[in-house]
């Protein structure tokens, strides 16, 4: 897959997520993942479908995965985790990782 074919994909995935078809743009990142499995932007937003169509242990997996790539914690990665947590029903370690959210932006 080239770039243009990477950017059309998730194009059309950022266009099924912001109109709430979350669901729709699952298929598209997964594309994505299958070739290049280091695309940290695709794992993000993928990390934020799972999260959507409640699937908060796949948006774990996905989180932990950008994690081990880049070790440097982006402040939008911990929300992203704390939402997952709350998905899950962990609402003190999502609470604790929220926290953590609000320092980082407040730094």
């Amino acid at each position: 897959m080239d770039s243009d074919q990477r950017d059309l994909l998730l194009s059309l995935a950022y266009f099924y997520i912001c109109c709430g078809r979350d669901w729709r743009a699952l298929p598209l990142l997964l594309l994505v993942i299958a070739q290049s499995p280091d695309d940290c932007e695709c794992l993000r937003m993928l990390a934020h479908v799972y999260i959507m169509v409640d699937r908060g242990e796949l948006a774990l997996v996905v989180l932990d995965r950008m994690r081990q790539l880049s070790p440097t914690i982006i402040a939008g990665d911990a929300l992203l985790r704390a939402r997952a947590l709350q998905r899950l029903g962990r609402h003190e370690e999502a609470r604790h990782v929220f926290d953590q959210y609000i320092q980082a932006m407040a730094a």
